[in-house]
């Protein structure tokens, strides 16, 4: 029995040339092994037989500008068109642009460098970054990729939205109209008509029926003129399209009676397009962001000289660029409502970021990147928010109101004002294909990246799925899905405002600022720096030195503004929140809120758990629970740690687990002879 344990362990070791203790594959042990002086002797990392077969067949998949494209079609997505403008536009307009800086500098750029940096340098997922610098925080890597999967989930029901519009682009013309199946005409408001209500005539209304000096508002109802105030209700036609349609609410969340075969066609659909890209690989997935990211770019500058060529267009831009409202600055929510934005846009504490670093090679710059992928976001939304508004702008003066009367937030900014707008100019088929294929594009390219990061967290947890990634790509995709059925029912449209107001947001600001935490105080703020410096190598010059990506400005920014700032932000966002739907209480009651918050908080609840599963294994295998709270063998940088630890610490070491959770004995180097676990360790 002892010469078979000898000679498992020598051929555990042989690649290596050097000799590796046996302890944890024959059983506990007193001490590790020693050096002649007695001191602990460095413990080897392991070699496998396949280790890049295995554990990375996809890794170092970017060549050149693939790692920045990629990065760019996660970040730019559907809330650069949409949510920006109107976050703009509600906080103090220009004026808003101060915070949003600022929160770039102090937050966004500090927390997109440390991601980059460590999903490169441990080329793994999030999960396995953070098991390798802790075991017990892994359960910080699952959170960030749980509050992405969540995202992605209702992330693909907009999606399915614009696949409806888009195949609707043949009849753009039809949409601003009241004579469709979907339409009520009785209610419904046709705004191409509206200019024939502010004549001396308005067709359906007599004006010398109103009192001396009294203005009566007339809008287009019903094929005539009508008064405003006496009308109840009144939708625009491209809202009745969108809500009689495209949704179709029930009376409340829990109203459940049918599905809305459209989008629950366009959600199956979709999936499988997501699911075929993904099975082809990243390194194959990276070649499509050379069009992915260039065609949204081409798009919008196309819309946007299109909008400012518009008659009204100047109206518009006047209220997201020109109007400032300074006092919105000493508004804890104009400065919350920043920073929301550029983590949801972003995608920062979501781990995406983290995860697509990991197929980098350790030569890359991604320090540059972090600049140029901030910028390219930022330049988005501007180009973006200036072409929406410009032909916000054109859409009231067709209707001969203001602005502020034409807009509308949210997702219903596109769906329904800005489909009107288009409606109204020349060749409308041609703009609204360009308008909603690129929304199309953007919400595919960020979403096959979300789902990307589910499956390698699944395939670095277990390695023998590496193998199979066809089954974990589908049965992450058919999960996500079901998970996204609900919102195809007529109840839906309730269930993806909770998803859309609560998963975000919050979860990932503190999600980016746990991460901080644990690689500044719990790994350390200077190891964390050796591992840029490993990277990046020394600065070279005083520029460098105070300006480049281990400079003491990042030091600063991660020990204490960056988490600091952000943790006193939303706790202030938190206690001064108001209840967004309390207009609505029928159908918004108090317990929407209570189940909003448990999907907000619901991938928190993994921290604990995997703190938990992290000393039960430590104290299975008997090694001291305080392992579980150490820095890893498999970490790229445990030699050099290890070095600087006392020689106490470095007893505890000698004794960590050769193996990760997931990892077959039968893929370690040498064990080819057919033999498994048990037989090698007796």
């Amino acid at each position: 029995m002892t010469t078979q344990r000898s000679d498992a362990a020598s051929r555990l070791t042989r690649s290596s040339g050097g000799t590796r203790s046996s302890a944890i594959m024959s059983g506990p042990i007193s001490t590790p092994p020693m050096e002649p002086s007695g001191k602990p002797s460095t413990p080897n990392k392991r070699n496998y037989k396949n280790t890049l077969k295995v554990e990375n067949t996809d890794r170092h998949a970017y060549r050149g500008i693939e790692f920045l494209l990629s990065a760019i079609g996660l970040a730019v997505g559907l809330g650069n068109i949409w949510r920006f403008p109107m976050i703009v536009y509600e906080n103090g307009g220009s004026s808003f642009l101060i915070p949003y800086i600022v929160c770039i500098f102090v937050f966004a750029i500090p927390a997109i460098h440390m991601e980059f940096a460590l999903g490169q340098y441990a080329a793994k997922s999030p999960p396995a970054v953070f098991r390798r610098i802790m075991p017990a925080l892994e359960g910080i890597g699952w959170m960030s990729a749980i509050v992405g999967a969540i995202i992605g989930v209702y992330y693909m029901v907009i999606i399915s939205w614009i696949s409806i519009y888009l195949v609707n682009a043949v009849n753009a013309a039809k949409l601003i109209a009241c004579d469709n199946h979907w339409n009520d005409p009785g209610t419904c408001y046709e705004g191409h008509h509206q200019k024939q209500c502010l004549g001396s005539d308005p067709p359906g209304y007599n004006l010398s029926s109103n009192a001396p000096n009294v203005t009566v508002k007339l809008l287009y109802v019903g094929g005539r003129c009508q008064d405003a105030s006496k009308l109840k209700t009144v939708e625009a036609a491209t809202e009745q399209f969108f809500n009689r349609f495209v949704v179709s609410p029930s009376a409340g969340f829990t109203d459940f009676n049918t599905f809305n075969w459209a989008t629950f066609g366009g959600l199956v659909i979709l999936w499988l397009v997501t699911s075929l890209i993904l099975l082809r690989g990243m390194k194959n997935i990276s070649k499509t962001s050379y069009v992915s990211v260039c065609l949204p770019y081409v798009s919008v500058i196309t819309l946007l000289v299109r909008g400012v060529t518009l008659d009204g267009a100047s109206e518009g831009l006047y209220y997201f660029l020109w109007r400032a409202d300074f006092s919105a600055l000493y508004k804890f929510q104009t400065w919350s409502a920043a920073l929301s934005q550029l983590c949801f846009s972003l995608s920062i504490g979501q781990g995406t970021l983290m995860n697509i670093a990991s197929y980098n090679k350790k030569s890359h710059n991604w320090y540059r990147d972090t600049f140029l992928l901030v910028a390219s976001d930022s330049l988005m939304s501007l180009l973006s928010g200036a072409a929406v508004f410009s032909t916000l702008g054109f859409l009231a003066k067709q209707r001969g109101v203001t602005v502020p009367e034409v807009v509308k937030s949210g997702h219903a900014l596109a769906f329904i004002v800005y489909t009107e707008a288009i409606a109204h100019m020349p060749a409308p088929w041609f703009w609204y294909t360009l308008f909603f294929l690129m929304l199309l594009v953007l919400g595919l390219s960020t979403e096959i990246v979300i789902v990307e990061i589910v499956c390698s967290c699944l395939m670095d947890r277990f390695l023998f799925l590496r193998k199979k990634r066809w089954i974990v790509v589908v049965s992450v995709s058919s999960t996500l899905f079901l998970c996204g059925v609900v919102m195809a029912t007529d109840a839906g449209y309730y269930w993806f405002d909770m998803f859309d107001e609560y998963s975000s947001g919050v979860s990932a600001v503190i999600g980016s600022a746990l991460t901080t935490i644990a690689v500044c105080y719990l790994y350390g703020i200077d190891n964390f720096c050796d591992d840029i410096k490993e990277m990046a190598g020394e600065p070279k010059s005083k520029c460098s030195k105070y300006m480049g990506p281990s400079s003491c400005i990042w030091w600063a920014s991660w020990y204490a503004f960056t988490p600091a700032c952000s943790l006193i932000l939303m706790a202030l966002f938190v206690y001064t929140r108001e209840y967004p739907f309390k207009g609505d209480r029928l159908m918004y009651p108090p317990v929407f809120d209570a189940l909003g918050w448990i999907v907000a908080v619901l991938p928190f609840f993994v921290i604990p758990i995997f703190v938990v599963t992290a000393v039960l294994r430590f104290k299975k295998k008997k090694i001291a629970v305080r392992g579980a709270f150490m820095l890893q063998k498999q970490h790229p940088s445990f030699e050099r740690i290890y070095e600087k630890w006392p020689e106490s610490k470095q007893l505890i070491a000698g004794l960590l687990p050769e193996q990760e959770p997931g990892e077959e004995v039968s893929e370690i180097d040498g064990v080819s002879d057919g033999k498994d676990e048990e037989s090698i360790i007796e």
